[in-house]
């Protein structure tokens, strides 16, 4: 019969521990930023030695990244991409944002999983390039697809980059300024016109109407004339 390893916990002590961990973590990251917790505060927290942190995650830096990762991964995982997308791209849209904003308004259980995110999207820190790309990419890309089957005129790539940048960050704000429009807009308002379904149909509905129709276009260009013509008027009588 072979000898254990006493250096290597049991498997159920070991998940338990990194739970833990990770738990304690995200609190304290979103609490404090990466850059003022410390590991000591985050085991005392978790109540596990303080060489865990070591053991299962690296250091300090390895656990924050776990700790985004988690995030990232609970949020798609109670709110997936719809199957079955690409029979009508006005449905995509719509089903896109509506997934994206799910995702940011929706509360977490311990009430740190936001905070964190846009913490880290103020105060970007090492792992900030690797949310991007995967937190964030993956949506644009499918939104951005959306828009382009959406309009019906040739119109350039940057065009519909912004298109999708915009439905974002109708999205992210929303979750960003959720103090803001508590302050604007009343209650009884919020309840009935604020909820997920409510803004994900006003969201949707604004990149379409300046999708379709090269709407967007035309604006632009009665726009840049607007303000060409008020920044450099004619003088009478020239």
């Amino acid at each position: 019969m072979s000898e254990s390893n006493s250096s290597v916990p049991p498997q159920d002590v070991a998940t338990d521990t990194r739970t833990r961990l990770l738990m304690a973590a995200g609190a304290v990251f979103a609490h404090r930023g990466f850059s003022r917790a410390t590991v000591r505060e985050i085991c005392g927290e978790a109540n596990v030695n303080i060489a865990s942190v070591g053991y299962y995650f690296g250091d300090k830096h390895g656990l924050y990244r776990e700790v985004m990762e988690y995030v990232r991964q609970s949020r798609e995982h109670a709110f997936p991409v719809p199957q079955g997308l690409g029979d009508e791209p006005r449905y995509d849209l719509y089903c896109l944002v509506h997934t994206l904003l799910s995702r940011m308004l929706t509360d977490d259980e311990g009430g740190w999983e936001t905070e964190l995110f846009l913490r880290e999207m103020q105060n970007p820190t090492a792992v900030f390039c690797e949310m991007v790309n995967d937190c964030f990419r993956p949506m644009f890309d499918q939104i951005r697809s959306a828009v382009l089957s959406i309009v019906d005129h040739p119109v350039p790539q940057h065009v519909i980059d912004q298109l999708a940048l915009s439905a974002i960050g109708q999205c992210l704000y929303y979750r960003v300024s959720n103090g803001v429009v508590k302050i604007l807009i009343p209650e009884s308002e919020r309840d009935e016109n604020y909820d997920v379904r409510s803004l994900s149909h006003h969201i949707t509905a604004v990149i379409l109407a300046s999708a379709q129709q090269a709407a967007l276009l035309d604006h632009k260009s009665q726009l840049n004339e607007l303000v060409e013509a008020r920044a450099n008027p004619v003088k009478e009588n020239q």
